[in-house]
């Protein structure tokens, strides 16, 4: 927690809610995943789930608005199918830690 500013903390907390709530409501998983990983820079959340995939061109208000969180800390945010089994999605929305937050 000391790698990882408040601000971006926050950002953190309605990021996996999103993520989650987006799984629960469309993937039809019977399983999800998700990970926050602080390191060389940058935090990196990344949320995965075995359910029935993301439609072609799918792009809904939940998905543009963690665009724009990650936009508006330098970050991005990627969404494609699971290189697994059975598929399903990961996303992951990664941003840079502010100097003198970065992790080795």
């Amino acid at each position: 927690d000391t790698d990882v500013p408040q601000d971006v903390a926050d950002q953190v907390i309605a990021v996996v809610v999103e993520a989650l709530s987006n799984i629960t409501r469309h993937a039809e998983a019977e399983e999800a995943e998700v990970s926050v990983v602080a390191d060389g820079g940058y935090l990196t959340v990344t949320a995965a789930d075995g359910g029935v995939g993301l439609p072609e061109g799918a792009r809904g208000s939940g998905l543009r608005t963690l665009a724009e969180r990650a936009e508006r800390l330098g970050g991005t945010l990627t969404v494609g199918a699971r290189p697994a089994p059975g598929s399903g999605t990961v996303l992951e929305w990664r941003v840079p830690l502010p100097a003198g937050h970065g992790c080795a």
